[in-house]
Parts: C-alpha cells; sequence; structure tokens
C-alpha cells in the first residue's frame, strides 16, 4: 500500500531508495528534455521504471474521465468497480492482490491473476489529457511510489506535447499541413521546415546563412526587409563585398534547398531589393504559439483555470532554446534570451500555482526541466525544493538545500528552514 511519509522512513530500503531515486531522476532530467521524439522518451522512461522497481513490466495509460474508462486495459464502472473507483480518484494506490480479494470482484480477481499480478502500482496524471503509469509485480522498493509519480508527470508531459504538436500541426511530418499554402516552422532547438510535400530539418538545410535567412525573416514577417540590413544581419561582423550580389546567392540557395518541398518559394523579394516571407504562404511557428499562449496568460480578464492551461501550453512547447547551435550574433543572441526569459517567467508563474494545486509531481518535472536552462536560480530551486519535501522526499530535500543555499535569497531559506523543521 501506499505510505505515509512516517511508514516511508521507517521502510527497510528506504535509505537505499532515496539514493537511488535522486541518481535517477538526475541521469532522466539531463537525458531526456528536448533529446529525442516523444514516444522515445517515454519508452525509455518506462524502461527507468522497469529497472528501478525492479518490476515484470510497465507501461502508460490513457484514460477518458468522461466516458470513464482506460483506453487500453478496459477499466469501467461496470466490469471493473474497485480499479476505476481508484484510478479515478487521481491518486497513487497499489492493489495487493491476495489482500484485497475481498474488495476486488470475481471480474477484477480473474483478470489480474490470469495477467499475473500479484502487486499492481499505479500513477495517475491529469493534465490536458489523462492516464496513469503503472508497474506490475515490482519486487522492490513496494510502497515507495515518488519516483512512480516522477515518471508519470513525465510520460505524460511527452505524450501531451506530441498531442498538442499533432493538434497545431507543428510536428516535423508531411501530413500535418492540410494545404499547399501551410508552412510548419520549428526553431526551438533548430530548425525544421513541413510543408504538404515533406520536411527538412537543420541537418538537412545544411546552409547557415540559409538557417538566418529564414530566421530573420521570420522574425520580421510583417514588414519586408530592405537588402542593407539584411546584410548586417547575415554577416554581422564582416565586411562585404558586393553586398547586394551575396544576399542574392543566399537567397538563391536558400531556395534551391527548399525547392523539394515547395512549390512555390517561402523566400520573396521585389524589385527595390526588398526581402520578406512570401505573403501567399500560411506560416506558422512554435515560437509564435508559445508568445499567444504567454500573452493569453497574462491577460487581465484571463481565469485561474484559464491561465493554468495557457502556461502550460507554452512551456511544453519550449523544448529547446531559439536555434541553440547559432551564438555570437547579435540578433539571434537578443532572440534566444527574449524566448528563455518569456519561458522562465512562465515557469515561476506556473510553479506556485501547482503548488496551491497540490500538484507535486508537476512541480518537480517542471522545475526540473527549467533548472537545465538556469541551474543557479535561486526562485526556482526554492518551489524544486518544495515540491521535493512535499512528494515525501525528506532525505532528498535537506540534500538539495544544503547544496544549493547559497543559491536561495534569506528569505527563501528561511521559509525552507521552517519547513523542514517542522516535519521533525
Amino acid at each position: 500500500m501506499y505510505l505515509s511519509q512516517k511508514e516511508k522512513k521507517r521502510h527497510p530500503e528506504y535509505e537505499q531508495y532515496i539514493a537511488l531515486f535522486e541518481e535517477t531522476i538526475t541521469q532522466m532530467e539531463s537525458g531526456a528534455r528536448g533529446r529525442g521524439a516523444p514516444e522515445a522518451i517515454i519508452e525509455r522512461c518506462l524502461d527507468k521504471a522497469l529497472e528501478f522497481y525492479d518490476a515484470d513490466s510497465a507501461a502508460l495509460v490513457e484514460t477518458n474521465l468522461d466516458l470513464g474508462y482506460g483506453v487500453c486495459v478496459g477499466v469501467t464502472p461496470e466490469e471493473t468497480p474497485y480499479l476505476y473507483e481508484k484510478v479515478m480518484a487521481l491518486e497513487v494506490f497499489d492493489v495487493h492482490v491476495q489482500e484485497e480479494r475481498g474488495q476486488l470482484s470475481n471480474n477484477e480477481y480473474s483478470m489480474l491473476t490470469r495477467m499475473g499480478v500479484e502487486v499492481f502500482a499505479v500513477a495517475p496524471y491529469l493534465k490536458r489529457y489523462s492516464g496513469y503509469v503503472y508497474i506490475r509485480n515490482p519486487r522492490r522498493f513496494v510502497g515507495l511510489y515518488g519516483f512512480l509519480q516522477a515518471v508519470s508527470y513525465v510520460c505524460a508531459s511527452e505524450r501531451n506535447e506530441y498531442k498538442l504538436m499533432d493538434n497545431l500541426n507543428v510536428a516535423v511530418s508531411s501530413k500535418e499541413c492540410r494545404s499547399e499554402q501551410e508552412v510548419r516552422i520549428k526553431v526551438f532547438g533548430g530548425l525544421s521546415i513541413t510543408t504538404k510535400y515533406g520536411s527538412l530539418d537543420e541537418s538537412q538545410i545544411s546552409s547557415a546563412q540559409a538557417v538566418r535567412l529564414v530566421a530573420y525573416l521570420l522574425l520580421n514577417d510583417t514588414r519586408k526587409v530592405p537588402q542593407n540590413e539584411l546584410t548586417n544581419a547575415l554577416w554581422p561582423n564582416s565586411e562585404v563585398d558586393a553586398p547586394a550580389k551575396q544576399v542574392r546567392n543566399v537567397v538563391h540557395r536558400t531556395r534551391a534547398i527548399l525547392e523539394p518541398i515547395f512549390l512555390d518559394d517561402l523566400v520573396s523579394s521585389d524589385r527595390a531589393g526588398n526581402y520578406f516571407i512570401n505573403p501567399n504562404i500560411t506560416v506558422i511557428t512554435d515560437a509564435s504559439v508559445f508568445e499567444s499562449f504567454c500573452r493569453l496568460a497574462q491577460q487581465p480578464a484571463a481565469t485561474f483555470k484559464e491561465k493554468l492551461v495557457y502556461l502550460r501550453q507554452a512551456t511544453e512547447i519550449y523544448q529547446n532554446d531559439f536555434l541553440p547551435q547559432y551564438t555570437g550574433d547579435t540578433w539571434l543572441d537578443n532572440q534566444r534570451t527574449f524566448y528563455r526569459l518569456a519561458y522562465l517567467k512562465a515557469v515561476l508563474t506556473l510553479l506556485p500555482m501547482y503548488y496551491q494545486m497540490e500538484k507535486y509531481s508537476e512541480m518537480l518535472s517542471l522545475s526540473s526541466a527549467a533548472l537545465l536552462y538556469e541551474p543557479d536560480s535561486g526562485d526556482i530551486l526554492f518551489w524544486h525544493i518544495r515540491a521535493m519535501y512535499k512528494l515525501g522526499s525528506l532525505d532528498l530535500t535537506q540534500k538539495h538545500l544544503a547544496q544549493h543555499a547559497e543559491k536561495l535569497s534569506e528569505e527563501q531559506k528561511t521559509v525552507l528552514e521552517s519547513i523542514l523543521s517542522g516535519s521533525h
């Protein structure tokens, strides 16, 4: 069964659990975010859960709270009333089949024994989509499910990111564009361009100047950019011979690279030597969607629930910095800083909202992700440590506070020390 904090401390494997929890979470934080497709990250997380608990199997299951069932395993109120009630409570639980035989329906007991289940542990999540991660027959750390909660949130974040990308048609796949005029462009983590006819990512575009050209025109898509301004953007630290010719060469090369996925050119020009994104093309970027969600969250009329949705979506879209491979150009660095600061502002607004809602696993995951960008941020660390404490990791909380105390303000340290002293 799920243990209280006092019971956890008396668990014979508690010290080993705390040590392995910290080690494994650190590995996951450094290796997951912004690396690989969401489904691959989910698979790696489930593998970690399997290894951590030495279990027989681990899986991610979606639920539909309106219809009331677990999509993959048929958890319905009629056929599996005991499991249904527990899943829909959206709280971590486990089921010890033989010990709880009297509470299970005949159908549930038959199903679980047929599957060879002795212990069934579940960590639900509720973001924009709901579901849970479960493990079957854990052989260690039974009752210590803080790690399972953390894995559940990471899996939920990746699953939600995949669906968000799908819903917004931002994913890198030709099927995402519904017409020849639509273009989907990602700039967080690197440039990728998708049309109805295919996709090209930064490695396939292969021209640094082509990436700079597209990025600069996207950032100035409400106006035509003069040739001299574009020259300064493409060669900010160099004197350029025959700049008009050099700009034309870059534009020509960019059009040639993008030609396989475009019927019409992405980059247009006029006789006056101005350059701009083709007005006949509808461009949607992940950055523009990110900015839209940030603006919506700042509206005075937005409710708490609306702000929560907008901020979640904004932080999930931001999977890496703006064109992180391109540093040293002032305008690129400034834009990268702008988006990162917007992301961190969203994070620091969202973390206390999660705390208010007692969504501590989501707090831990979000703060862990943000600390990859700003590891010295005392404000993020403050909420990170509070989430860690609320998830029952007292020893780990004390260790983190000691390690990072110099990054916290005196007020933050006082609050955390007061919280921890009251736990004894």
